[in-house]
């Protein structure tokens, strides 16, 4: 209960504090970013950042798929010893050619 109190209270003082500071303070602290965004030095760090992340996500890709390649190995190997090891069922046939049922034509 007295963690809410706290939370109201904070919230409350940061509203009347926003509402006194007014229009005018938003205007001052968005050109004061504005800037700061248009800065060279600020520009080329995003930049490296940029390529950085870039490089990142593709050395995460080709590790989630040699992972997912190595999983579905497993997989099949699993399916291919519990189906009977490849004598049979199991073997590289589709499901509905394993059988071949002759139905009595007249």
């Amino acid at each position: 209960m007295m963690g809410k109190v706290l939370l109201l209270a904070a919230a409350g003082a940061g509203y009347v504090l926003g509402a006194r500071a007014g229009r005018e303070r938003y205007d001052q602290i968005s050109s004061t970013v504005g800037r700061l965004w248009g800065n060279p030095k600020v520009q080329e760090k995003v930049v490296d950042l940029q390529g950085t992340a870039g490089d990142l996500a593709k050395q995460a890709g080709s590790v989630a798929q040699e992972k997912v390649g190595a999983a579905a190995s497993s997989v099949t190997g699993t399916v291919k010893d519990k189906l009977g090891g490849g004598s049979g069922a199991g073997t590289d046939q589709p499901l509905g050619d394993q059988h071949h049922t002759r139905m009595p034509t007249d």
